[in-house]
């Protein structure tokens, strides 16, 4: 019992690998590697629906060779929720590629996609964050 009031004070809660934080994301910072949420120290993510999810960068590295682009299975989750506005975080020097058919899935989807180094991609998650927006997210942290 004490552990659930714990979870409840905290507001989070690990289920299956994600930090759930319902509506409560807001990032804190970056640096090579690195993204700070809600005061904690992630690596590369994705934000669906409220949700941290670390992404899984060695099946990246199976399919690709490299983290530097986005999977087709990360593209489906982030476009769960319907929302308004996905942000990709392209790195620290902007590297992470977008290949043509996932912008055209989140076009399709009626998404408005916005694409940043993830310096500025994490100011405008938070920014479209604190307006309400329905916005979900990719953020690299590497080069």
């Amino acid at each position: 019992m004490k552990e659930r009031a714990r979870k409840e004070i905290l507001g989070k809660e690990k289920c299956g690998g994600k930090e759930k934080r319902g509506s409560m994301v807001k990032f804190d910072s970056t640096s090579f590697g690195e993204v700070w949420i809600n005061g904690q120290k992630h690596g590369d993510v994705l934000i669906v629906e409220g949700e941290i999810i670390p992404r899984d960068i060695g099946n990246l590295k199976k399919i690709f060779g490299t983290s530097h682009r986005i999977s087709e299975d990360e593209a489906n989750k982030l476009l769960e929720g319907k929302p308004e506005y996905i942000v990709i975080g392209k790195g620290q020097d902007g590297v992470l590629q977008i290949d043509d058919s996932i912008m055209k899935k989140f076009e399709s989807a009626g998404v408005q996609l916005i694409d940043l180094e993830t310096p500025e991609a994490i100011e405008k998650f938070n920014e479209l964050h604190s307006k309400r927006k329905k916005v979900n997210a990719l953020i690299h942290t590497t080069c």
